[in-house]
């Protein structure tokens, strides 16, 4: 058995004790999420449309619905250059996704511009990211954002298993300049190879859902 192979089995002995091994599978969606459209916790969908997925506040969706209730007492009864959709003075289309005509206030047009802009940051994305540090031996770290905050869990998958092999229980802490989350973990996993022969998730701590995977390369041992 070469070194590294020793410091592998040598280092899962070792922390077998406080690692949270197996017992949860990867489902493809969890209760409560939406895949790659689940928003953070706080917002929840605009819905000027059915389509419309954009995450917002409560309250803003809440004003959405009652804009789009009173778009007809809003339209001009006098047919203009924009056709029947022509709003009434001091109304505008809201214009928070393609072809939305709902007249409202220039301020409700503001707040749906910017709330399009933000978009991004509002959705459980469940980003994550690999890299590795250390003196000598190499280890993996996992960063993770675009995620509730929380105990989230970072897991080990071997290929084709859909139980993690080792798994470890992590705050997600909140960001200071965006919405929702942040995870950071220094694992022991070493870097042994070239070859990718395991995987990382990530788990939101409210949607339950699992990030996409990640690879790397541990164990001494490859596919």
């Amino acid at each position: 058995m070469d070194a590294h192979r020793r410091a592998w089995v040598g280092w899962v002995a070792a922390i077998a004790a406080v690692s949270v091994l197996g017992g949860a599978s990867v489902p493809a969606s969890a209760a409560g999420s939406h895949g790659p459209l689940t928003c953070l916790d706080g917002f929840v969908w605009r819905q000027a449309t059915t389509s419309d997925h954009v995450c917002v506040t409560p309250e803003v969706r809440a004003q959405t619905a009652r804009d789009n209730a009173m778009a007809p007492t809003r339209r001009s009864a006098t047919r203009g250059t924009f056709g029947p959709d022509r709003c009434v003075a001091g109304y505008v289309w809201r214009e928070a996704v393609p072809g939305d005509h709902v007249c409202v206030t220039p301020a409700t047009w503001q707040q749906a511009h910017d709330d399009n802009l933000t978009a991004g940051a509002r959705r459980n994305a469940l980003r994550v990211r690999i890299g590795t540090a250390g003196a000598g031996t190499l280890r993996y770290w996992v960063h993770a954002d675009g995620i509730n905050v929380g105990i989230a869990r970072v897991a080990l998958f071997w290929p084709g298993q859909t139980k993690p092999a080792m798994s470890w229980l992590v705050r997600a802490r909140p960001r200071s300049m965006a919405p929702g989350g942040e995870v950071f973990l220094q694992t022991r996993l070493p870097v042994c190879g070239n070859h990718p022969n395991a995987i990382i998730r990530v788990r939101d701590p409210l949607s339950r859902r699992w990030s996409s995977a990640r690879l790397i390369a541990t164990g001494c041992t490859s596919l």
